[in-house]
């Protein structure tokens, strides 16, 4: 599994041969077969670890969070811890929201949902009935997500409490205005307290 994780990840699906994964783990091509069936089969067994991975950090971030910032803040984290411990899982997902294969899609897909669900459920209590919730989880996510994968591509240039402090900024900031925009939430701050 480490072995195609790998070269999935460096290399993408279409690219990487079964035969490639079978040297790579020093066993030989007939025995990953007895394994896997199809190199389809191992990516999916690959990604899926991949969301169980990605499941583990968002429960365990936001377990810890109580109250709308520090769970705003628990989930930026958990995206940048997964991608920065685990970043041949985080490149498949990303490779496989773009793969041509629909099952590696809805992986992808599964991916997100998991942690737009897990923010919506954390969030829910703090935020209006009568805003977009879906809406405002899954564009919180996005955000994470694109700035996690920004970071690890460039190399880490700055440091992750950095980065994860003015990403989580930013969505706090976005999130209060929305609320403050609609009327909602008393609890949440005004735009000018959230950057406080």
């Amino acid at each position: 599994m480490a072995a195609a994780a790998g070269l999935f990840a460096a290399c993408g699906y279409r690219a990487a041969t079964m035969a490639e994964i079978a040297c790579r783990s020093g066993i030989s091509k007939p025995v990953l077969y007895k394994a896997f069936s199809s190199k389809l089969e191992l990516y999916l067994a690959v990604l899926d670890e991949a969301v169980r991975d990605l499941e583990e950090s968002l429960g365990a971030a936001l377990g810890r969070a109580d109250g709308p910032r520090s769970i705003v803040t628990a989930m930026v984290a958990a995206v940048f811890d997964f991608a920065d411990r685990n970043p041949r899982s985080a490149a498949l997902l990303a490779g496989a929201a773009v793969a041509e294969e629909p099952s590696a899609q809805r992986a992808a897909r599964r991916a997100t949902e998991l942690c737009v669900d897990s923010l919506l459920r954390a969030l829910a209590p703090h935020l209006s009935p009568r805003v977009e919730q879906w809406l405002i989880a899954a564009e919180l996510v996005a955000i994470a997500q694109s700035c996690a994968r920004d970071w690890a591509i460039t190399g880490k240039q700055l440091p992750r409490a950095d980065v994860v402090a003015t990403t989580a900024g930013l969505c706090w900031a976005g999130l209060a205005g929305i609320e403050l925009n609609r009327g909602a939430d008393p609890r949440l701050p005004a735009v000018g307290a959230a950057r406080n």
